[in-house]
């Protein structure tokens, strides 16, 4: 064996380079996987890309859908007074949430707008 060789003899391993995926793309992509009966690996996969990586968009999407402002139905009519929890004209909901129990009094005769804001508040 020879140790003396110069080191100019070997050959230098190529560097791997990430690929870059357009915004467009991504979209295409996370839009198959919300197809009803698609998964997340199987459209990964036909598209030879890893099914971590197109986990990690979908999330980025629903992180960023979730920082947007999001104006709520108010449960009250403009000028009108807030119902006593008590009332018998007010339904009381409880909503589980990560930081605690949201308590909302909700009017009667306002109902059909908690469906909405119910909805809003959960997502």
């Amino acid at each position: 064996m020879d140790y003396d060789a110069p080191l100019n003899d070997v050959a230098p391993t190529p560097k791997k380079r990430r690929r870059r995926y357009s915004a467009g793309f991504k979209a295409q992509i996370i839009a198959e996987c919300d197809h009803p009966g698609a998964s997340v690996a199987g459209v990964a996969i036909r598209h030879s890309l890893n099914p971590n990586m197109v986990q990690k968009w979908r999330l980025a999407q629903r992180r960023a859908s979730q920082d947007d402002f999001l104006r709520l139905p108010s449960p009250l009519s403009s000028g009108s007074q807030a119902a006593p929890a008590n009332d018998p004209a007010t339904v009381r909901m409880e909503v589980p949430t990560p930081s605690g129990r949201l308590i909302v009094h909700w009017p009667l005769n306002a109902l059909e707008r908690s469906v909405d804001w119910l909805r809003a508040v959960t997502r």
